[in-house]
C-alpha cells in the first residue's frame, strides 16, 4: 500500500455532529486512532475523501493528511481524479468507508476497510471490519494492520 484512504464522519468520528450556540459545528477524534497515524504517516501517504464541507481540515493537517478532498459527494469520481495525479494504482490504495455511499470506492480499492458499526451493506462487502466502531479506535486498528503488513509494527 502507498496510499491510505479514510472517509471522516463516521470513521475518523462517530459520525455525530455538535452545533455549538452559535452555530459552530464540532466533531470529536479519538486519540488512538491520531497516534496509530502519526505511527503510519512516514510509511505511506494519507487522504480524506468526504462528502461533507472541511470542517475537520485542522485535525486532518495536524495528523500529516496531504490529500484532503472535501463536499464531493461522488467519492468514485473524486478518488479516481487523486489517484491518477498519483500515479497509483487501484492494489496500491487502502479505504476505509462506512455507509453506502462509499461502496463503489471501496469496490475500486487494493484493501476495503469498515468500523465495526458500518452499515451492513458496507460490512458485506469489504476486506477487514475493525472490531471497534467509528471514532472509537477503528482507524488505529486499520493502521495496525497496514504496519504490520510493511513488517514495521514495532511492538
Amino acid at each position: 500500500m502507498k496510499l491510505l484512504l479514510l472517509d471522516v464522519d463516521g470513521v475518523l468520528t462517530d459520525g455525530r455532529l455538535f452545533y455549538s450556540e452559535r452555530g459552530e459545528e464540532l466533531k470529536a477524534f479519538d486519540v488512538k486512532d491520531g497516534h496509530g497515524i502519526v505511527l503510519l504517516r512516514s510509511h505511506l501517504a494519507l487522504g480524506v475523501i468526504s462528502g461533507r464541507p472541511g470542517l475537520a481540515r485542522r485535525r486532518l493537517e495536524e495528523l500529516g493528511f496531504t490529500h484532503l478532498v472535501f463536499g464531493q459527494r461522488d467519492k468514485l469520481a473524486a478518488y479516481a481524479d487523486l489517484r491518477a495525479g498519483l500515479g497509483l494504482a487501484d492494489e496500491e490504495v487502502a479505504y476505509m468507508g462506512d455507509d453506502v455511499n462509499d461502496l463503489a470506492l471501496l469496490a475500486q480499492v487494493g484493501l476495503s476497510a469498515a468500523p465495526a458499526d458500518a452499515r451492513p451493506e458496507v460490512l458485506a462487502q469489504v476486506d477487514f471490519v475493525a472490531r471497534a466502531g467509528g471514532g472509537r479506535g477503528a482507524v488505529r486498528e486499520l493502521c495496525e494492520l497496514l504496519l504490520r503488513a510493511r513488517g514495521a509494527w514495532e511492538y
